[in-house]
């Protein structure tokens, strides 16, 4: 009993003795293991198609839509009138006036719109000669009223188209004698041949404004019923509609005068197209900072409703491929060891070096030509590694 007692316990402690001996076999790791297990994962690349498309580089910023040429309309005091003066109407804010119109009243006297580039400076009668004469007779012509041949002298043919237009408003027109206007002609119109009116129907120069075009736009009204005409009366703008923007200075020499403009605001429904008509030549003007510069887009077309008031984004392009081309990202293209240009093609279970030519980049992607190799729309590029999974769970 006592022997079998002994081989029992003998049989025990050899096991014991080769679990624990297998137990610290399993524990213990060479440093080489160690470092294996410790070093992380091979990294898993990253990769994306080549796109065929257009690219195109572009300036975007924003802006205000508005009406377009805003002026300040005043009168110049004729020499054929005395006493004083007062405005007696006015347009409504927001009305249109069309060349010919009657854009306001001075002590009951018409005050008619006209397209000319020279400013009304002086009265005209009968007899005068100048190039603000042939002015007038071209805005009679092409309101409907024949002054007889446009030319530089004021002759019947003149009084007849000029007392149709005050007739077609219900005015009478100013009719002076000689010795009226021996009165009230100032001296030096003495000294200068064709600056001396005669007899008959005058256009006196207050009663006519010449702006560059038309149609107007009434935008505000500085001057009030009452008052003396001395200063502004009217601001007016043209019908066309205008964005004004503002560009950073290191953009600005990207912008052109006639670039395309694309004006768009999601969320008003607004798209429309425009044109760039002014740069200015240096930042900190219409209202821009110092590191900033203005330029304002005409409006092609007809505006759509809610651009006026409005903050739009602009979209100029600069350049563009033209035709679609392939693309990767710019992460894609890396420079191999003679200085070229070249990406990494996945093929199979491996990757290709193809040597490329790089062109126009834009929006994170970049045009690339095959120089060496085989590369099409579709093929898997590598763009950069992400951490592999770890092994083992």
């Amino acid at each position: 009993m006592r022997r079998r007692t002994l081989v029992i316990w003998v049989v025990a402690a050899v096991i014991v003795s080769t679990i624990t001996t297998w137990v610290a076999a399993e524990s213990i790791r060479s440093p080489a293991e160690i470092a294996a297990q410790a070093a992380p994962p091979d990294p898993a690349p990253i990769l994306v198609p080549v796109v065929k498309q257009v690219l195109a580089t572009k300036v975007v910023t924003r802006g205000t839509g508005r009406f377009g040429s805003p002026r300040e309309l005043s009168v110049t005091a004729s020499e054929l009138k005395t006493g004083p003066r007062v405005v007696t109407s006015l347009p409504r804010v927001g009305s249109e006036i069309e060349e010919g119109d009657v854009v306001l009243t001075i002590s009951g006297r018409p005050v008619f719109v006209l397209e000319g580039a020279q400013p009304s400076y002086r009265d005209l009668g009968p007899g005068m000669v100048g190039q603000d004469v042939r002015q007038l007779e071209e805005a009679l012509e092409r309101i409907g009223f024949d002054p007889g041949p446009v030319d530089t002298s004021f002759d019947a043919g003149t009084e007849a188209a000029l007392r149709a237009l005050y007739d077609r408003h219900g005015f009478q027109p100013v009719v002076a004698t000689e010795a009226e206007l021996a009165a009230a002609r100032p001296l030096e119109a003495e000294l200068v041949e064709g600056s001396r009116a005669g007899a008959g129907i005058q256009l006196p120069a207050d009663e006519v404004v010449f702006v560059p075009s038309t149609p107007l736009r009434i935008s505000a009204l500085p001057a009030a019923v009452g008052e003396e005409p001395s200063g502004p009366l009217v601001t007016v703008t043209s019908s066309d509609v205008v964005v004004d923007g503002f560009v950073p200075v290191e953009e600005a020499s990207l912008i052109r005068k006639g670039a395309e403009v694309l004006i768009d605001e999601p969320d008003l429904g607004i798209t429309a197209t425009g044109t760039v008509s002014v740069v200015a030549d240096r930042p900190g003007t219409h209202g821009a900072d110092g590191f900033h510069v203005f330029f304002r887009v005409a409006v092609e077309g007809e505006p759509p409703p809610g651009v006026i008031g409005s903050s739009l984004r602009l979209t100029i392009p600069i350049t563009s491929t033209g035709a679609e081309e392939l693309t990767v990202p710019l992460s894609a293209v890396s420079l191999g060891p003679d200085g070229g240009s070249r990406v990494q093609r996945a093929v199979g279970d491996g990757y290709e070096v193809v040597p490329v030519r790089t062109g126009l980049s834009a929006d994170g992607y970049v045009t690339v030509t095959p120089l060496d190799g085989v590369l099409a729309e579709g093929d898997l590029v590598v763009v950069g590694f992400e951490p592999g999974a770890p092994a083992g769970g």
